[in-house]
């Protein structure tokens, strides 16, 4: 019988060295994302055969989900796992999950946003002419300052400040506060980066990614919108901060209209498919 425990934040350096094997440039994969949603998704994890396990538990619907294992031994793993169900499924792994009577269930929801780097730091193109005239709008009228070494205290104190000023109502929007104060207290030890754009000494607009290999994963990035340009400073000066990233992986929309359009506005190359495979 596989045992599993609930993750914590100790276990990020055992898990991690799994997860930096996975080469499909899914979010689910990346150990700051994970650890930041650790308690919202109810996530455990166990080790099989030198293989990495993770699970996600919603008591409520009694009902419990797989990633794809990660490891030497998935096919071994994935057989004394049994009938069960995998999420987040990126195409190049549904061939380790599913046998010949799986039902596969792609999930727009959870497609993720992949971007060019280059043309995130210079909005370049037609496409992208209106970032530009908005980022052009917001170097014109203010004199800020962006940091990859932000006070973490202001830095909470800003995601606070956007999130009673900028309400959420579904519950991840809610919960979302709460996982990004962790995920800046334990940036260090979960390796990620914060930016930050102040201006006249406050900050108006702040993200948290983590870059693996080519690519650069934004995990939380919030501005205060009565700065117009504030979005595209902190995308394009984030962006920017960081040498030999291809892409950018600005994770899912999870559904919501708003977000999805605002995604799809920076013209991505490409959305990474995700699927749910039951078996």
């Amino acid at each position: 019988m596989i045992k599993f425990k609930k993750l914590q934040k100790d276990d990020f350096n055992t898990v991690n060295k799994y997860l930096l094997l996975d080469k499909t440039r899914s979010c689910e994969k990346v150990g700051a994302a994970l650890m930041m949603w650790r308690d919202f998704y109810n996530i455990e994890w166990s080790i099989y055969e030198q293989t990495l396990i993770i699970r996600y538990l919603n008591e409520e619907k009694d009902e419990t989900a797989y990633l794809v294992p990660i490891g030497e031994n998935v096919e071994k793993t994935v057989q004394a796992l049994g009938k069960v169900v995998y999420t987040g499924v990126c195409k190049e792994n549904i061939e380790k999950v599913a046998d010949k009577d799986s039902e596969i269930i792609p999930v727009r929801d959870n497609f993720d946003y992949i971007y060019s780097a280059e043309a995130l730091r210079t909005f370049s193109g037609k496409k992208l002419h209106a970032k530009k005239n908005f980022l052009n709008r917001f170097q014109k009228t203010y004199k800020y300052e962006f940091s990859l070494s932000p006070d973490k205290d202001e830095l909470i104190e800003f995601f606070k400040f956007i999130d009673e000023k900028y309400p959420h109502y579904d519950e991840t929007g809610v919960a979302e506060l709460n996982e990004t104060i962790d995920m800046i207290e334990n940036s260090e030890l979960f390796g990620a980066t914060m930016g930050a754009i102040k201006v006249d000494g406050r900050v108006v607009a702040a993200t948290v990614g983590t870059k693996i290999r080519d690519t650069l994963y934004v995990h939380i990035e919030k501005a205060d919108r009565e700065y117009a340009g504030a979005y595209q400073a902190i995308v394009s000066e984030f962006v920017k901060a960081f040498d030999g990233i291809e892409y950018v992986n600005r994770e899912d929309d999870l559904g919501d209209d708003g977000m999805r359009q605002s995604k799809l506005s920076y013209n991505p190359l490409y959305l990474l498919e995700k699927h749910i495979v039951k078996r």
